[in-house]
């Protein structure tokens, strides 16, 4: 039973199990955890009004602890713009995309349906299957597809920087219409996401360099692009072809379109939300699915992404506590790219994520959250050591990975930047541990370690950018 108590009551051995806000959207990326420190006091305090304690798993508690304490909202945002949002709430929830489902033709369009809402028979799959083996047992969309480069990074990385300025640009006007109060134009985000497409079955690697050596910007353009690419990235590792890559990369960047619609102030603010505001915040999925229904969207497989994004697996999610097989494997995928591109991008109330700390956050929430063998199979398609991270040579030398190896994840090619002594080199060079297994003495060429971004003075994007 937990106890909801105001954030100033809180003191050293309580156990948080609940926060008035999503733990996506505070400082704290493991759900549940022990107050420790005045620290964590501190950090509560500044994100949150109250919390709800577990009185089982607390320490120090005196025994007549335990009544609830309600707190009283404090709301930045307007409360006339709070209670228009709650005399919409009926018109929002009428289950948009289960009525477009409902009203499918019968037929062959059947099973696809049936993928959509999630396949009751795909059941638990065991942990450490290949993609292969996954893509056949989740019932992802046709049969698996075999990726192979067709373009070195080096070469592609022309291209893919051309085609993601195409795709900010188009996502830039299409959102700029939403704010004019005209309908969103999703046809030329949907060309511009179909060369990211191509770029990317080419040879995935460039694109998602470019994303790790940008300074990773919060506005709504680079965190759709980002999450396009994390979805292509993620898609062709799982043998999606080039179209279902193209849904998957359409779906994730309009997940939260509906947004735009919501106050800028509650969508910044750096304090507490009350429960009307965080109520107000979950209220952006039915916006976005509104918005896709005006601008002429009918894509079942998108308007699933969207509908069902922020799920979970346990139950936990909203907008209506599906869990399990019943959200589809897109939305699920979707899940896993929007917590992983939204803790890697600074927030009002945090700091982002290094590519390491995601990874341990989305691990925390294996099997709660979101699919454990979805969740393992994301990280290895990031790769040991993510394209754009610094490292260190058994040499000596230091370099940043530009490209994965699919087979050996040990051994990437990696573009050396530093000699053995730390001095910068003349011309970069590329070390393609693939094929280059010993160094100039014979000795074997390995990865020493990971480096920490901007070890030795080192900007990677002055070497790409």
């Amino acid at each position: 039973m937990h106890t909801k108590i105001r954030v100033t009551e809180l003191r050293r051995g309580m156990f948080v199990a609940e926060l008035d806000r999503p733990w996506e959207e505070s400082p704290f990326l493991l759900q549940g955890f022990r107050v420790d420190s005045e620290e964590d006091i501190a950090q509560l305090q500044a994100c949150c009004e109250h919390v709800y304690i577990d009185p089982a798993r607390s320490e120090g508690l005196p025994l007549a602890f335990g009544r609830s304490v309600s707190a009283k909202p404090v709301v930045e945002t307007t409360r006339a713009t709070v209670e228009r949002a709650v005399r919409c709430e009926p018109a929002l929830d009428r289950a948009p995309l289960d009525d477009a489902l409902d009203g499918a033709p019968a037929g062959p369009a059947e099973a696809r349906i049936t993928r959509i809402r999630g396949n009751p028979r795909a059941g638990r799959v065991n942990a450490s299957r290949g993609p292969r083996e996954l893509h056949a047992l989740l019932d992802l969309p046709g049969e698996f597809v075999e990726y192979r480069d067709l373009k070195p990074v080096e070469e592609e990385m022309p291209t893919a920087r051309e085609v993601q300025a195409e795709l900010k640009a188009a996502v830039e006007r299409s959102l700029e219409r939403l704010r004019n109060h005209e309908a969103l134009e999703v046809g030329e985000i949907d060309n511009a996401t179909g060369a990211l497409v191509e770029s990317m079955v080419r040879n995935a690697d460039a694109s998602y360099l470019l994303l790790q050596l940008r300074e990773k910007d919060p506005s709504t353009y680079f965190h759709s692009i980002d999450a396009a690419v994390l979805a292509v990235l993620f898609g062709r590792h799982m043998g999606l072809s080039p179209a279902q890559l193209k849904t998957l990369a359409m779906g994730v960047q309009l997940l939260d379109v509906g947004k735009i619609r919501l106050p800028r102030a509650l969508l910044t603010k750096k304090g507490a939300l009350s429960s009307e505001e965080v109520r107000l915040l979950k209220w952006h999925v039915a916006l976005s699915l509104q918005i896709l229904r005006e601008a002429g969207v009918t894509d079942m497989e998108i308007l699933a992404i969207v509908a069902d994004h922020h799920e979970r697996m346990d139950g936990s999610g909203y907008p209506r506590g599906k869990k399990g097989n019943e959200i589809p494997v897109f939305a699920r995928i979707a899940a896993i790219i929007d917590f992983y591109d939204a803790v890697t991008h600074p927030r009002p109330y945090r700091r982002a994520l290094r590519s390491s700390q995601a990874v341990n956050a989305l691990y925390e929430r294996c099997g709660s959250h979101f699919q454990r063998e979805l969740v393992e199979e994301f990280i290895q398609c990031l790769g040991v050591y993510p394209t754009g991270t610094l490292v260190l040579l058994s040499t000596g030398e230091v370099g940043i990975v530009i490209a994965q190896n699919r087979i050996r994840r040990l051994r990437p090619k990696v573009l050396v930047v530093r000699d053995a002594d730390k001095r910068p080199v003349e011309m970069p060079f590329p070390r393609d541990l693939e094929t280059d297994l010993v160094d100039s003495e014979g000795r074997r060429l390995y990865i020493q370690t990971a480096l920490d971004p901007g070890a030795y003075d080192i900007s990677p994007e002055e070497f790409y950018l």
